[in-house]
């Protein structure tokens, strides 16, 4: 069977095509992978997505090329994960084959789409969907290769905490964290003597950012991502796709949103046109930062969206360094409820093998 699979930022390429394709290629079926545009891209996603071993892949192009190579595309099923709809919806017609979509939320989902999601609790939101088990929990077993393991290390100390730093996919996103991120950890030493930092650089961070995260003193160390949390005892991080991550890792974790990075956060729609005025831009993101915050109930992260309860902890508006190292040493000095937030975190996590059961699906049809 040929399948096509459409996909567009860090997070949905690693964390749901990945597996998806590893599952399919286990089976012999045929893959053509295609990079759809996304204002969250990192730069690397092509150079990430050519380590995959598909047949074909294309993009990331601009949407008018997208949109007319779409059309030519000979395949027996379109999987959606990650990007817009439309461009899914319009090769299935073309190609005239199912589509299957994938997603975490609700969307306007063509008719006869087939719609699969990871949870119970997401299936509940989403009009007429399924609940599969979460493809970024098969993708964290992916990374237990010899090489990871291998490539990571803590310093041997001994009752000395080990906190994980997330820095982020997107450029603009991660050159602000820097500044930020040294400073948490300068705080953080005034509280705890030997304390151990590292930071987890993904395969969409480029080398050339090794040096200045190691001059901050953070310890970049590139591994995956399932190896470096499943060692670490706390995490500091964004929200976004890793938060589902750190939570199948059962990793306790401090999720951040200060306001001094709103200034970078995309704006979808004619808002994103506005946004990048001087002046109303960060008032434009303000506002549509605290609409999403208050839609999912006054929370951030993902697993706390997932049940409306904060079991992440999370700080965001006006915070500072010292506001995020303060809050890392408090939950880090309360073991009782470290090992709480841990068996809370994994009792959400699921079962393995989404990848397995969305390729059973499609096989099916």
């Amino acid at each position: 069977m040929r399948v096509s699979i459409l996909t567009n930022g860090p997070g949905e390429l690693w964390g749901w095509a990945r597996p998806v394709i590893m599952e399919l290629r286990k089976r012999g079926h045929s893959v053509s992978l295609w990079l759809l545009p996304c204002q969250f891209a990192s730069g690397y996603e092509r150079e990430a997505a050519s380590l995959l071993g598909v047949d074909k892949l294309e993009g990331p192009s601009g949407t008018a090329r997208i949109w007319r190579d779409i059309a030519k595309e000979k395949t027996d099923h379109v999987i959606q994960l990650g990007g817009d709809i439309i461009f899914g919806s319009r090769l299935s017609k073309h190609a005239g084959v199912p589509l299957t979509v994938y997603t975490y939320g609700a969307r306007k989902i063509p008719i006869g789409a087939r719609v699969l999601t990871a949870f119970k609790a997401q299936a509940r939101q989403i009009r007429n969907s399924e609940p599969i088990g979460d493809l970024v929990k098969d993708a964290l077993k992916l990374d237990l290769t010899p090489a990871n393991i291998q490539a990571w290390n803590w310093p041997k100390l001994e009752n000395s905490p080990r906190i994980l730093f997330l820095p982020g996919s997107r450029p603009l996103i991660r050159h602000a964290a820097l500044e930020w991120a040294s400073d948490v950890k300068k705080n953080l030493e005034k509280k705890i003597k030997d304390i151990r930092v590292r930071t987890l650089f993904s395969q969409f961070m480029p080398v050339e950012e090794f040096e200045e995260w190691s001059e901050a003193g953070l310890n970049p160390v590139r591994c995956g991502a399932g190896v470096a949390m499943s060692e670490a005892d706390y995490c500091l991080t964004q929200p976004g796709t890793n938060n589902f991550e750190l939570m199948h890792s059962g990793l306790p974790s401090l999720v951040v949103g200060p306001e001094k990075f709103l200034e970078l956060i995309p704006v979808s729609g004619v808002a994103g046109l506005i946004a990048g005025l001087p002046y109303f831009g960060k008032k434009i993101r303000r506002i549509a930062l605290m609409k999403v915050i208050k839609r999912w109930g006054g929370v951030i992260s993902l697993p706390n969206r997932l049940t409306k309860n904060k079991i992440m902890s999370e700080l965001y508006g006006d915070i500072t360094p010292e506001d995020a190292a303060e809050k890392i040493y408090e939950d880090i000095n309360r073991p009782e409820q470290l090992n709480k937030t841990r068996e809370e975190l994994l009792k959400l996590s699921g079962e393995y093998g989404a990848a397995s059961r969305l390729c059973d699906i499609i096989s099916a049809k």
